[in-house]
Order: structure tokens, then sequence, then C-alpha cells
């Protein structure tokens, strides 16, 4: 399924459902849908959001480097894999329109599309 994220002046972003309520629990909410944030809370859940994504950044990071320093042996195919998309990207499309809303003076909800 799809979530939707909306503001009232319009902007949306559309999410899978996992990542989006990953999201929502990083930013200290419940993993509910639909449900909303309001516009005196939402600076708060921004900043939460990004605390917590920038700690995931920092975990993928490490793993990676203990991947490869665990791997003794050059792998040939190891360009031709795809590295697989981090909750940051994932979230950058929110994070964007959780500014916005901010800066308008918004609140943010979600519902399933």
């Amino acid at each position: 399924m799809l979530v939707v994220f909306t503001n009232k002046s319009g902007g949306t972003v559309d999410m899978f459902e996992k990542a989006a309520l990953d999201l929502i629990k990083l930013m200290g909410r419940r993993p509910a849908v639909p449900s909303a944030i309001s516009k005196e809370d939402l600076p708060e859940a921004l900043s939460q959001l990004q605390k917590e994504l920038a700690l995931i950044a920092e975990a993928e990071q490490n793993a990676e480097q203990d991947a490869d320093d665990t791997d003794g042996m050059e792998d040939l195919d190891a360009d031709e894999k795809p590295k697989p998309i981090g909750m940051a990207i994932r979230a950058f499309p929110l994070i964007e329109l959780m500014q916005h809303s901010i800066k308008d003076d918004s609140f943010l909800m979600w519902d399933y599309r």
C-alpha cells in the first residue's frame, strides 16, 4: 500500500507503507495511518527525524566499512552490485515537505492512498 503525506498548502509525498511507517516511528510518533502532526509539534518531529537518520547513516556507513574490512579478497563484481537505498535518501522528500509545512505554518497529515 501507499501512504500519502500532505499539508494544507497542497504538497504531497507518496511512499510505500513500510518506509512510511519506519519514518513515522523515527519522528517519535505512533506508527498509525491515518494520523497527523500539529503545526506546533512539527519542528520537534523534524528535528527528531533528522537526528535518528544521522544515527542510521552512521551505522550504515560503519557496517559498510566493516564488510569491506572483513572481505580480504577483492570482489570483481562489487562495483556491479546495486547498493541499498538508505533511509536518509528515502526520507528526503518527506523532510522537504515537513520544512515547507513549517515555513507555511501548516500541519502534516498522512493517510493511505
